[in-house]
């Protein structure tokens, strides 16, 4: 059942990859030894494939390139980890994360896409609605996934639903499924999420799109920050460098990585001084000065704050 289905892989993945099927289990690891992650995909009922998506991807380029095809897909993401961007459209892009929903249409939302912080876990539901739609329909009546398709297709392309309980409930669920009921389960839950569908009025989506050149914006940015964690930088600083408005500069970083600049900056420091600490080629008081702390003090109490033990320690 849905060989079609499984056979798009190929025009979308541009890394080698490995198959293992299993029953209605079919694993794909991405890359030579699944250096890119895996994607664990169940054949659900016709016309309909859902994905546990696992990803570390630090160019996107080296795994996906964006093919059109013909079938119309619909095409569901929920985030648990990480964050996800499409480009809708000629010049926005839209981004979402954890705990976030975003229903799409496969060809309208595939020209671009991206995972911010160079990982992905999440679930993916493919629809191909004219296989799909009579099987859909004969235990939802009320639903048509082919007009939900396009009445879709004739406003953005997708809908975004920022986490809430509700998707929670529906979707938080099928990350831990007990593999004796797996099959069944994804079924319900599967039917459960389309009549919540058929009930939700999505017209009132909260996304922000980011416009091509804010997307860029946001990347020099953090170019920026990565590169001089030394040295002190300022909002003001940064927004006048790229000629744009302070509240703009804030806004469109956090979209984009799910974070505000400066606690996104002080952890990224953390993160890196943690790794030249497991490289052992500096002292703490070097590296305290090599990520921008004014003294070994200041840097022992953030580094104790966000990971839980002082430098020391972690060294040792």
């Amino acid at each position: 059942m849905n060989e079609n289905l499984y056979r798009l892989f190929d025009d979308v993945l541009l890394s080698s990859f490995n198959i293992k099927s299993e029953g209605n289990k079919t694993v794909l690891e991405l890359g030579d030894d699944a250096e890119y992650g895996n994607l664990e995909t169940y054949s659900i009922f016709p016309g309909v494939i859902l994905s546990y998506i696992d990803l570390n991807i630090g160019n996107i380029d080296e795994v996906f390139f964006e093919e059109k095809i013909d079938n119309r897909l619909l095409e569901i993401n929920h985030c648990a980890e990480g964050r996800y961007s499409y480009a809708v459209g000629d010049d926005k892009i839209v981004y979402f994360g954890k705990g976030d929903l975003c229903v799409s249409i496969y060809d309208l939302t595939k020209t671009l896409s991206d995972f911010p912080l160079g990982y992905y876990k999440g679930l993916e539901i493919f629809i191909d609605v004219d296989v799909a739609n009579d099987y859909i329909k004969e235990y939802i009546p009320d639903f048509d996934v082919i007009e939900f398709y396009e009445d879709l297709e004739k406003s953005k392309g997708y809908v975004l639903v920022r986490s809430n309980e509700k998707i929670d409930h529906v979707i938080g669920e099928l990350y831990d499924v007990d593999e004796r009921i797996r099959e069944s389960y994804h079924k319900l839950k599967c039917f459960e999420l389309l009549l919540f569908f058929s009930i939700t009025n999505f017209s009132n989506s909260n996304s922000l799109p980011l416009s091509k050149k804010q997307a860029e914006i946001v990347e020099n940015v953090k170019s920026d920050l990565m590169s001089e964690l030394d040295s002190k930088v300022t909002i003001d600083e940064l927004a006048s460098r790229y000629g744009i408005s302070k509240t703009s500069l804030k806004n469109c970083f956090k979209e984009v990585y799910g974070k505000p600049i400066f606690k996104w900056r002080k952890e990224y420091k953390l993160d890196y001084a943690c790794r030249l600490i497991d490289e052992g080629n500096y002292s703490i008081s070097e590296i305290s000065k090599m990520v921008g702390y004014a003294s070994p003090s200041k840097f022992t109490q953030a580094f104790k704050e966000y990971v839980g033990c002082t430098p020391s320690e972690y060294k040792n």
